[in-house]
């Protein structure tokens, strides 16, 4: 994506979010200052806010007809209320009421010059509350609702346009958020927010329903999130979109206790559905001018898919899968850590999955299980976020040390695991470690047994690996386990258990 596209879209985010939502405090916030801040906020951010009528009243103001204006060269985005209620409460804090209709416009190049697209969307609340306070350096935000409903207004593009039906729905929503510019090179931003519930829906379909008709549900339940950092000066990211503000380093985390997901397509002849559903999860996500973490979990995820390209339907499960890293993004002179994880849990198919790859049922059954969480150092000879991809001429850093934290394939009643640490010296070509690497393996004689006898892998095969096998692995304490250590000498050495490989 372009971070030129990318930057101005933050940018209206935060501004769209600054407008709508954090816990009020004591302060003297007025509603005429309230809403000067807010026009102030939006023109530094590129954007237009405006009212037809501000209308001064015994305790604070009326906006009439409000909008806000944002475009580049992609997109435009229009934001219009009917009007808004500043009210002061006499505590130093404002209250503000929404008076609908309220709507989001956007229009979009459609990829014929010229040629524009439009979506537009209508928000209804019940039960909305908000309340501004803090100080005019630190302002705060504070927003519920008791629910939210988004559906789909006008729909227009260049020629046949689709029949689009949208419903989106949200209920026990709170939020708060703190907006902090004691700093105005570095604006501070702290948030948390929760969702009872949201579902949504989506129907599409062409005039000529022979070309096909899609439908879509989605649904999540308890979400909670957290967020905040420091974003840097504003006025700086719009005058250069493409470049990191200094300073900006910003978290987020998000949890959820269930997500469905079922979509179904249909073209008059075929049928294509799908599904997906688990028991929960989490994401989390950390960005600075140093280094980047992301990470994601599930818990007991379910999926299922069928089509007329599929000869059988996909039906498979994971009892738990997680993904996350952890990689440093500037070049500091000295070796930086780094993490990965990689862990898919207990995974299992359909038996019409199972009986394609294996019919005569060879292979045990078992859950598949694979998990990689490895740590280590490296050190950047240049900054990942600003090198030319083009003007690569050498590796962008070097490979310092590399731990193993845990190894573990399982599949077949068969299971590998392992764990090790490893250095690396600096200014080589090629990265030669020097450490070891314990492993261990249970359960592979009997996994060879039951292929034998179904015949599946010719005995010489499987003859040559007990050999190779036994060669370099010795027994274990249980039956039917396997032991190795692999080291690493210096100058490219590699034995196992002793034996020269290398």
């Amino acid at each position: 994506m372009d971070p030129m596209l990318t930057k101005s879209r933050f940018a209206l985010s935060l501004s769209a979010l600054a407008l709508t939502c954090a816990a009020p405090a004591m302060a003297q916030v007025t509603a005429s200052e309230l809403w000067a801040e807010w026009q102030t906020q939006s023109a530094s951010q590129g954007q237009a806010l405006a009212a037809a009528q501000v209308a001064t009243t015994g305790s604070g103001l009326q906006l009439t007809d409000v909008t806000t204006v944002y475009s580049d060269a992609d997109v435009s985005a229009t934001t219009r209320v009917a009007g808004l209620t500043l009210t002061e409460n006499g505590d130093g804090t404002v209250s503000v009421s929404v008076i609908e209709p309220y709507s989001v416009e956007i229009e979009f190049e459609t990829g014929t010059p010229g040629q524009t697209g439009l979506i537009e969307l209508l928000v209804a609340f019940d039960g909305f509350d908000m309340q501004v306070g803090g100080t005019q350096a630190a302002r705060s935000y504070s927003y519920a609702a008791n629910s939210v409903t988004i559906t789909a207004g006008r729909i227009e593009g260049h020629g046949e346009t689709p029949e689009i039906d949208v419903l989106i729905s949200m209920d026990a929503l709170a939020a708060a958020y703190t907006v902090d510019g004691t700093d105005p090179n570095n604006l501070g931003y702290d948030s948390t927010g929760s969702l009872g519930s949201m579902s949504a829906g989506v129907s599409v379909a062409p005039e000529d329903r022979s070309e096909g008709e899609l439908k879509m549900i989605f649904g999540i339940t308890d979400l909670t999130s957290s967020g905040g950092g420091n974003l840097g000066n504003f006025a700086t990211v719009a005058a250069n979109p493409g470049t990191m503000p200094e300073g900006f380093d910003f978290d987020a985390e998000l949890g959820y206790s269930s997500v469905a997901l079922e979509s179904d397509f249909r073209d008059g002849r075929d049928v294509v559905v799908a599904s997906y559903t688990n028991d929960g999860g989490g994401f989390m996500f950390d960005f600075s001018e140093t280094s980047l973490a992301y990470g994601f979990n599930t818990q007991n995820a379910a999926l299922y898919a069928e089509a007329p390209d599929l000869p059988v339907p996909v039906e498979a499960s994971v009892g738990s899968a997680e993904f996350a890293f952890e990689i440093p993004l500037s070049a500091t002179g000295a070796p930086e850590p780094f993490a990965a994880r990689f862990a898919y849990q207990d995974v299992t198919m359909s038996d019409a999955l199972w009986g394609m790859a294996d019919p005569m049922q060879a292979v045990p059954r078992d859950p598949v299980s694979l998990v990689l969480d490895i740590s280590g150092t490296a050190q950047l000879m240049v900054d990942l976020m600003t090198i030319d991809p083009n003007g690569i001429d050498a590796p962008p850093g070097e490979l310092r040390s590399l731990t193993i934290n845990e190894l573990r394939l399982g599949f077949g009643g068969a299971e590998l695991s392992g764990s090790g640490d490893m250095t690396f010296a600096a200014g080589q070509m090629v990265p030669m470690p020097v450490g070891s690497v314990d492993l261990e393996l249970a359960g592979a004689f009997a996994l060879m047994d039951r292929l034998e006898a179904t015949g599946i892998i010719p005995i010489e095969q499987l003859a040559m690996a007990r050999g190779m096998i036994g060669a370099f692995a010795r027994p274990g304490a249980m039956p039917d386990t396997l032991e190795s250590t692999i080291e690493f000498t210096p100058g490219g050495g590699i034995t196992a258990n002793g034996v020269p490989l290398q």
